[in-house]
């Protein structure tokens, strides 16, 4: 294995087949007992294999082949054990109807228009001693990490999007072990708080925060504090995260490897004058750096984004130490499968995919951009380097960006010129700051001030860049399928850089080719779809029709439509331009009859519809309705009252009739 790939290479691939190994695992969800078995005969497969090599002259790659198939069978291995409804002790294995659950607050979430969230790790249930996570949230009453809390309430499946294309908050939380919900009324008892880590965490934070008042910054000005400093993004408004977000300055908000590597620099800075102590000054400040990269990471709530970036510029550090400095590569794969080993699910966080390919690409790229130099003066090739990483930045995450959020803000580029040197100012004064603030008020006074204006110009940039919404392109139609082929060229494309070859170059426009294929293959199969959609709304009933690549959008009120119900279907889509028409007593779908019974509906007696939409709560008799029109489908949307729809479920259930709930199943098509 070592004679055929560079040893750079090595760690990379092994991480590379743990990840597909993971994502394996993730779909196909083993038995524990079945992946062990199957990771047991890789392993006996792989100690054959390499036996065999010690004796060969001219190396096979069976060795190689079984290295990756152990690796690929402990990815699957790693997240079924770490799958929490796998382990023994998951309070899912424990609820019963009548469920007495006990646990702790640990988190607090961003709070939604309604409610706070919180994170609640439940000890208890029933008594019996459990472990695993569910999302709480509270109208009434805020708490803080390290409440106790008794719930006498069954905690409920996470809800599954019940509309097309809509965002599955559900599959989301999953990911992070959370697989349940409750909310908070007078269903639980407050007995006391536990003085955790959780707890003490908060209350030095809160202490931090706090000591901002002496400096009469606005809430909105401590809420980004919060955020840039120690990863507080609960009190950041929507506004100011749209428009962050419509500058392509996002990434600022939530403290990631942007904030550890301005950290990361700052401290090698500072703690430069230790290099000169020889071999142990230097183990001093490898020792010191990695403390208080640590420090930081604890005291910014150890988030997944944190604690990825600090163990990168963990392993990056030791390698700077052992004057390793070529394996940077190496260095960054050897935290990813470290991350990973611990907690596969990362892999599926968007963050980590972000900051891993934005980083991997920089770093492999490096010998393409790492000469250029447009002027002999230091600043103005600073902002070069700086529009230059942010430009490979922005490419190699295009494909992701595009899947997630379907939009690209064009003016990224200009924004990150700016806001990464202005973001290194304000950690510098802001750290400066919470330090002077607890030894004197007039240097903090004086650090204030300067902070204060460091975040008025953020601010006021910021917003003067996502003032321009025609360079801010929203809406993009972006499946799976385009993030893969596009992800392909761009990866082939950055290869051409590094060694532009004739072959390289024939790959390339081949990989180009493909994703234009794909393109053309996916548009040209929704623009011939034909679909029926009773789309679950509260308000009003709403069902689109699609014939080709015409769209009608039905609905009571004909002067517009529900916009947030309808939008992520007409994106995935190509985004369409619908008619929008009154919804009538009466569709007809592919030679299908479908009625619409509203609670001032008169229908004639021979009225013999296939589908029948129930729809404002109306009030019939819908067994005689059964009886006479003989439907084979009854749908009730999102307009009807809840204790109506279960007893138009039993009676569709006595009479052996198709029911179905849009606020319990989600929408309806039929094509």
């Amino acid at each position: 294995m070592g004679n055929t790939l560079p040893k750079d290479m090595i760690i990379a691939l092994l991480t590379l087949f743990f990840a597909v190994g993971i994502i394996a695992g993730y779909y196909i969800n083993p038995y524990l007992s079945l992946a062990l078995s199957f990771s047991a005969v890789a392993l006996l497969l792989f100690l054959f294999m390499y036996r065999k090599s010690k004796s060969q002259l001219i190396q096979k790659p069976y060795f190689s082949i079984s290295t990756w198939l152990l690796t690929f069978s402990l990815g699957i291995l790693s997240y079924t054990i770490h799958n929490a409804p796998n382990q023994k002790l998951h309070y899912s294995h424990y609820i019963t109807n009548n469920a007495i659950i006990e646990g702790t607050i640990t988190h607090r979430l961003k709070p939604t228009e309604f409610s706070e969230r919180y994170y609640f790790e439940v000890s208890r249930v029933n008594h019996y001693k459990t472990r695993g996570r569910i999302l709480i949230s509270s109208k009434n009453k805020t708490f803080s990490p390290g409440d106790n809390l008794i719930i006498t309430e069954t905690p409920k499946p996470i809800n599954k999007p019940l509309n097309p294309y809509q965002f599955d908050y559900a599959a989301y939380m999953e990911k992070q072990n959370i697989f349940h919900q409750l909310n908070l009324n007078k269903n639980y008892i407050l007995t006391g708080e536990t003085k955790s880590f959780n707890y003490y965490l908060d209350y030095t934070r809160n202490k931090l925060t706090d000591s901002f008042n002496k400096n009469t910054f606005a809430p909105k000005e401590i809420a980004l504090l919060k955020a840039l400093l120690l990863g507080q993004r609960q009190d950041l408004s929507t506004e100011t995260t749209e428009m962050f977000a419509s500058a392509g300055a996002i990434h600022i908000l939530a403290i990631s490897g942007l904030h550890i590597a301005i950290l990361f620099l700052l401290l090698n800075l500072l703690l430069k004058p230790l290099d000169r102590l020889s071999k142990r000054g230097k183990t001093i400040k490898l020792i010191l750096l990695l403390l208080l990269l640590l420090g930081f990471a604890i005291l910014s709530g150890l988030s997944p984004s944190v604690v990825r970036a600090v163990i990168m510029f963990s392993f990056i550090s030791i390698g700077q130490y052992l004057n390793r400095n070529s394996s940077m590569m190496n260095s960054v794969a050897i935290s990813m499968l470290l991350i990973l080993l611990f907690s596969p699910k990362q892999l599926f966080d968007v963050g980590f995919q972000l900051s891993y390919t934005a980083v991997i690409a920089i770093i492999a790229l490096r010998p393409v951009y790492k000469n250029i130099r447009l002027s002999k003066y230091r600043v103005i090739n600073y902002f070069t380097d700086i529009a230059i990483i942010s430009v490979i930045a922005q490419v190699s995450t295009l494909p992701l960006c595009l899947y997630y959020f379907k939009q690209i803000p064009l003016l990224s580029v200009i924004t990150n010129i700016i806001v990464v040197p202005l973001t290194g100012l304000l950690l510098t004064f802001g750290i400066l700051t919470l330090l002077v603030n607890f030894i004197s008020t007039y240097l903090a006074h004086a650090t204030g001030t300067i902070l204060k204006w460091l975040i008025q110009i953020l601010n006021h940039y910021t917003e003067w860049i996502a003032g321009f919404e025609s360079f801010n392109i929203k809406d993009i139609t972006f499946p799976l399928l385009f993030s893969i082929t596009l992800t392909l060229v761009i990866t082939v494309f950055g290869i051409w850089l590094r060694k532009p070859t004739f072959k390289t170059t024939i790959v390339v426009l081949s990989c180009f080719s493909l994703f234009q294929i794909s393109y053309l293959g996916y548009k040209t199969y929704m623009n011939n779809k034909s679909e029926l959609i009773v789309f679950n709304n509260y308000n009003e009933s709403v069902v689109s029709i699609k014939d080709c690549n015409r769209l009608t959008i039905l609905c009571n009120d004909t002067t517009a439509y529900p916009i947030k119900t309808i939008k992520p279907y007409l994106t995935a889509a190509f985004n369409p331009k619908p008619t929008l028409t009154q919804l009538n007593t009466l569709l007809w779908f592919k030679g299908q009859k479908i009625a619409v019974l509203e609670p001032n509906t008169i229908y004639p007696e021979d009225l013999k519809p296939d589908i029948i939409l129930l729809s404002h709560s109306p009030k019939v008799n819908l067994e005689k309705i059964i009886i006479e029109m003989k439907p084979k489908v009854i749908i009730a949307d999102g307009t009807n009252y809840r204790n109506l729809i279960q007893h138009w479920k039993a009676t569709c259930h006595k009479q052996n009739i198709l029911f179905h709930a849009t606020a319990e199943k989600g929408y309806y098509k039929l094509e």
